[in-house]
């Protein structure tokens, strides 16, 4: 049979090895729960990011848009407005000439 103070001390060691191993697996369920937390906030972010991402490749789309129907509309302008200005300048040239004949005949006359 073993002695009253060998079984004390191992039965003090086996609770100061029990209380250690509690405590460790105390710190690995905190340990494990902040990784799950800082995972769900990463995947958090990570989606938000995309989200963003596709945001912005959205408006980037609609400006491209809106930007060639701009440049479709400022072409139609510009021809209209050359148009107008070659009927314009047509006008004046015909005008010139009827003066240079108007001129012309006052000077004869």
């Amino acid at each position: 049979m073993r002695e009253w103070r060998t079984m004390v001390k191992e039965r003090d060691e086996w609770e100061k090895y029990r209380e250690r191993l509690v405590r460790q697996v105390k710190e690995y369920e905190k340990a494990k729960a902040a990784f799950a937390e800082e995972k769900a906030k990463f995947e958090s972010d990570r989606k938000s990011e995309e989200w963003g991402r596709e945001g912005l490749r959205g408006k980037l789309r609609a400006d491209e848009a809106l930007l060639a129907k701009e440049r479709a509309e400022w072409k139609k302008i510009c021809e209209k407005d050359n148009q107008r200005m070659y009927a314009a300048r047509s006008k004046i040239t015909d005008h010139e000439a009827q003066v240079a004949e108007l001129k012309g005949k006052v000077e004869d006359g």
